[in-house]
């Protein structure tokens, strides 16, 4: 990518989808120019063109053309740009935002891509009461032409809707396969009716596609879904305790830590079912890419634990989001059956 990124600096000018910028964009409070960020991002996310778009920042230009640099003192957080145009900007802008070394010199820049569903618009009126300060109203848009930005006009509108519907619906490419398996850790092995649930994504086409998987698992009377990591925390705290009722540690001994692990897993319980959301790993925007004509296996990281009191028949909702799915998310739902979680379940655990 940085490679792509200097020999835009080094032969290209301005144009619809290249913006050379000095200084980083300020989004702190109390400064007049912050609302600028949003309407470049917002314009550069509007143009209906499938390649990447990009905003170097640390570029001195004339005409368009890069003269010089401006080294930057330091890299913003990504994850306060993106707060501060979810704040205001709908549906989500997809960027990155990454720093990078050029003749020296400490530049940055973001990339614009896969923004596949416009129009993008503000959602709040943004007014910062401050001397030149702009005003943006709600269900205002922008876009670029040529090296400049305008705002949204009805033949744009026109545009960004034909090409949506021109996108191919990859929502059946994609199914997902269940398994009932025992714990072979220490903290969950011998503890009675409680399973993991693996959970397998298939890609059934010859493209890979990017993905972000949520599953709801319904709670019964019966059997009540949870955290594996979490669940052996419990467990390892529960022995520790009892080893040391029983006096079976002694002096000098160093009790081993129970140590947790990035799962790239966020886990809700609710009354009536928990929640299990692939989260992106540093670096990426979706949880996971489904390789084609392959199989990823145990998507959730084995952080889905099943805590039966008896076998009953497992209820699963999975909702899929995907930027090849123009329709907005799918729903898959599932059911395990009670004889199949009786296959599973040997009396002699309990």
């Amino acid at each position: 990518m940085k490679e792509i990124v200097i020999n835009l600096i080094e032969n290209e000018s301005e144009n619809t989808k290249l913006d050379f910028k000095q200084e980083q964009y300020p989004i702190d409070k109390g400064n007049a120019k912050k609302g600028e960020f949003l309407k470049d991002m917002c314009a550069f996310a509007n143009l209906t063109s499938k390649e990447d778009k990009y905003i170097i920042i640390g570029i001195e230009e004339k005409g368009g053309t890069a003269v010089g640099l401006k080294p930057i003192d330091g890299l913003q957080d990504q994850a306060s740009y993106q707060q501060f145009l979810n704040q205001y900007i709908e549906p989500e802008i997809n960027f990155e935002y990454r720093e990078f070394v050029y003749k020296d010199s400490r530049l940055a820049y973001f990339r614009i891509f896969d923004n596949d569903k416009g129009p993008y618009l503000f959602k709040n009126e943004y007014r910062d009461n401050l001397p030149k300060s702009p005003t943006y109203r709600a269900g205002t848009g922008f876009v670029r032409s040529g090296s400049s930005t305008r705002e949204l006009r009805r033949d744009d509108f026109e545009k960004i809707y034909a090409e949506r519907s021109s996108i191919e619906d990859r929502s059946n490419d994609i199914d997902f396969d269940f398994s009932i398996w025992g714990f072979t850790s220490q903290e969950l092995k011998y503890k009675g009716y409680i399973k993991h649930l693996r959970v397998d994504v298939i890609n059934l086409s010859n493209r890979s596609i990017d993905l972000d998987i949520e599953a709801k698992i319904y709670n019964k009377k019966n059997v009540r879904a949870k955290c594996t990591q979490d669940l052996a925390y419990i467990f390892f705290r529960e022995d520790q305790e009892k080893s040391l009722l029983a006096y079976q540690s002694f002096q000098g001994k160093v009790t081993p830590q129970f140590n947790f692990r990035e799962t790239n897993v966020r886990f809700e319980n609710y009354k009536e079912y928990s929640i299990y959301e692939i989260t992106p790993s540093k670096g990426t925007h979706t949880a996971l890419r489904a390789k084609q004509k392959g199989k990823q296996i145990d998507i959730f990281n084995g952080q889905i634990a099943l805590v039966f009191s008896r076998p009953t028949e497992i209820n699963i909702e999975i909702t899929v989001r995907s930027n090849d799915f123009p329709n907005g998310p799918k729903t898959f739902e599932y059911e395990i059956p009670q004889e199949e979680i009786s296959e599973f379940l040997d009396p002699r655990d309990l």
